[in-house]
């Protein structure tokens, strides 16, 4: 009995590590799916009684397409096409002859020649990885794809897939449930005063950009929605940039409106929804939602943003379900 239990013991362990790395170059693929499919499981419950689970599950599948993968898809897109039109010189940068002529007339320096070479150098590293990104371009449709059908069928066979769940966990069934409702719970207190409140500053921001006609305000829009999940850095940077850019052309009133913006329309968005989602809902540290930003950003790549917090507020449900019902402390 125990050489057959060992037996199954490194088969199952064998085929786990194969499994892995199976499913590694897709991973991030594959966690997206499931993260979009969480979010979308409300509405599948309610549509799957009326239309059926196959056909709802298409529909949101397709809806996703519209809402999300195709804008992301077009904007990957332009901006690998804008590579090409990179300034291969210094001088082609916008604002850049007043800022030489201020720096030659206060310092005496020339930098134009210096710039020129830094600038030749990236441009020419960029065109030699022409092939990486055809490669990245290939990996990115492959994962799409494979996003798209996960994500049809974890809608589709959800509550199958909870039940051989369940089935196979070697837990006492209470413990499960409390286990998948804590879960639940910590991963929408996330997902609400992580993702939401990020999204909704970020585009507010954003706002302020479009109306004072700063250059691409879109692409930093996004960039904004982004930044503002990761905890102390925020949406200043940005802010700060495009402040400085009006200040260098001449348009004070314009950066002056964009610095009272900043710190009245954004920060009374930030602080309002925070208060209202964040605090009634999630009890998760600032510094831990930082750790899982960062930590699982370089692990996973941008993935990793939404799901590193989810992970760790998953763990910290764990424990304290497992501490309550096996009396650990």
């Amino acid at each position: 009995m125990k050489a057959r239990t060992a037996f199954a013991a490194i088969l199952v362990g064998v085929l786990a590590v194969l499994s892995v790395l199976v499913v590694r170059p897709f991973l991030d693929y594959v966690l997206a799916a499931m993260l979009l499919a969480f979010v979308l499981r409300p509405a599948q419950r309610r549509l799957a009684p009326e239309i059926g689970a196959r056909l709802s599950a298409f529909a949101l599948v397709t809806l996703t397409v519209l809402l999300f993968v195709g804008p992301v898809g077009l904007f990957v897109r332009v901006v690998l096409s804008d590579v090409d039109d990179l300034p291969t010189s210094v001088s082609e940068l916008p604002t850049y002859r007043s800022v030489e002529r201020i720096v030659e007339r206060s310092l005496g320096v020339q930098i134009g020649a210096q710039f020129d070479q830094v600038l030749g150098s990236f441009t020419s590293a960029l065109a030699q990885r022409s092939s990486g990104l055809a490669s990245a371009g290939v990996h990115f449709t492959l994962g799409i794809l494979l996003l798209l059908f996960l994500l049809y069928y974890l809608l589709k066979d959800a509550d199958t897939l909870v039940r051989w769940a369940k089935r196979v966990t070697p837990l006492p069934r209470n413990v499960q449930d409390d286990l998948y409702a804590e879960a639940e719970e910590a991963a929408w207190a996330v997902l609400k005063g992580h993702v939401l409140v990020a999204t909704v500053q970020g585009f507010v921001s954003g706002l302020g950009l479009i109306a004072l006609g700063v250059p691409n305000a879109m692409f930093w829009t996004v960039v904004l929605m982004f930044l503002a999940m990761i905890p102390i850095v925020g949406v200043s940077p940005v802010l700060g940039g495009a402040t400085v850019y009006l200040v260098v052309n001449g348009r004070i009133l314009a950066a002056a409106l964009l610095v009272v913006y900043g710190m009245t329309v954004v920060a009374v968005t930030d602080d309002y929804l925070r208060a209202l989602v964040i605090d009634k809902e999630s009890s998760l540290h600032s510094g831990v939602i930082l750790l899982g930003v960062f930590g699982a950003a370089y692990f996973l790549g941008a993935i990793g943003i939404f799901v590193g917090p989810i992970i760790l507020a998953l763990f910290k449900e764990t424990v304290e379900v497992f501490v309550e019902y096996y009396d650990l402390t």
